[in-house]
């Protein structure tokens, strides 16, 4: 073993010399020093960008959870007794934290100059704030009041593009109109007053989302019966498990769905979309592993009558093959070390003392968001290691291939 790592060091010592040493023929210097440019800004460009990917997806996540729960369960379908009984079976499960009672339906919204078609959720107002951050995306931090006054207009709290839409303000009126459920000629509807307006800034919530009591939504529809059952659990987004063990529990006509399925579409793509920026960023260090062949190729004719000399006083060819292999280990190495000191230098200070601002006209967010994962960390470097070992094993194999009598006699 000592034997072996004194060879190590040994081509180590040979490999570190002819890295400082090469100035007889300057462009092979030149197409070292890009190459380990080259690997430090793709090393950074990788790491960064996938920060940043990171950081959006996020926050995505983040605002999703701050109005959606981690579970959605369709009842639609099933009788008032039914729906009771479900209810009453999960409120005694442990992975449970809470459950919202909801109605949901497409209505009409009407002002006095337009109308639009949203989603209006029924809710209970003090337990739904207690189960959702909704509060920090209120204009006036006034959500719905929990008591129905007979004598008070019913109170909606609508989203920032449906107010644009309709131009609506806090305290004017507006109609809800309920088309799904005309009878006798008789078209339902609600006179309500705009009691806040929410801003979200992610999917469509601020141009298709709306809420009102859930005693008003069923006075609206005529229907005492609730449309889902949202449920949050203990242990937060990670619930696949309870959520499969839910799904063993739902009676027939009952569906439950998580919110990833939920929004599986945009996961995908964002999925996708960081597969495929760490490919074509890796391109970069495909050139500067061409780079890198090129010059220790450039190298090796160079020094091979040093190489030959060396052979004939007794080195081996694994030896020389090491040193070659070295050699191009510290071209690549170097610009990785370098890339990722500047990389996580940069994001880790941009992640916890944010100094990059976006514009706000453009960007639902004021600093770039970032977030540095340690697994794009680790995949980064075996991937940019693969290719250092890719572009140096064939010139280091040449070099070991080579004649040392035909070497000393180029010389002469």
């Amino acid at each position: 073993m000592s034997e072996k790592l004194a060879r190590y060091q040994i081509a180590l010592f040979f490999a570190w010399r002819y890295f400082r040493t090469r100035k007889k023929a300057g462009m092979i210097s030149a197409t070292s020093i890009i190459t380990l440019i080259g690997v430090l800004i793709g090393s950074f460009a990788i790491i960064a960008s996938l920060s940043v990917l990171n950081g959006f997806q996020e926050i995505v996540i983040n605002r999703t959870l701050d109005l959606e729960p981690h579970a959605r369960v369709d009842i639609r379908h099933l009788s008032p007794h039914k729906q009771d009984s479900l209810l009453q079976e999960l409120e005694k499960l442990p992975t449970i934290s809470t459950i919202q009672t909801i109605q949901e339906r497409k209505l009409i919204i009407a002002s006095s100059r337009e109308q639009q078609v949203v989603f209006v959720k029924g809710v209970s107002p003090s337990s739904y704030l207690s189960t959702t951050c909704l509060t920090p995306y209120l204009f006036h931090n006034t959500f719905l009041s929990d008591t129905i006054d007979p004598n008070v207009l019913p109170e909606i709290v609508i989203g920032i593009g449906i107010a644009n839409y309709l131009g609506l303000h806090t305290g004017d009126t507006l109609s809800l109109i309920s088309p799904l459920d005309i009878e006798d000629w008789e078209t339902p509807a609600l006179k309500c007053i705009v009691s806040d307006i929410f801003q979200i800034d992610i999917f469509d919530y601020d141009k298709t989302l709306a809420f009102i009591h859930l005693e008003d939504m069923m006075y609206l529809l005529d229907n005492p019966s609730y449309h889902f059952l949202e449920i949050t659990f203990l242990n937060g987004i990670k619930s696949e498990r309870a959520i499969n063990d839910l799904k063993r529990l739902m009676p027939d006509g009952a569906e439950i769905t998580s919110w990833q399925e939920t929004h599986q579409e945009l996961f995908a793509a964002m999925r996708l979309e960081k597969i495929g920026t760490f490919i074509v960023l890796n391109l970069i260090i495909v050139l500067a592993g061409f780079n890198l062949l090129a010059s220790l190729v450039m190298l090796l004719l160079e020094k091979r009558w040093e190489i030959g000399i060396l052979k004939s006083c007794g080195m081996d060819n694994q030896l020389v093959f090491y040193i070659y292999l070295w050699l191009g280990f510290i071209n690549g190495f170097l610009g990785l070390i370098g890339g990722l000191v500047i990389s996580l230098t940069l994001l880790l200070w941009q992640q916890f003392y944010p100094f990059i601002i976006l514009p706000q006209d453009v960007y639902f967010i004021k600093y770039l968001p970032v977030n540095v994962q340690f697994f794009d960390l680790i995949v980064t470097i075996l991937a940019l290691m693969l290719l250092i070992i890719a572009a140096s094993w064939y010139p280091a194999k040449r070099s070991a291939e080579l004649n040392p009598l035909s070497a000393i006699r180029v010389k002469f």
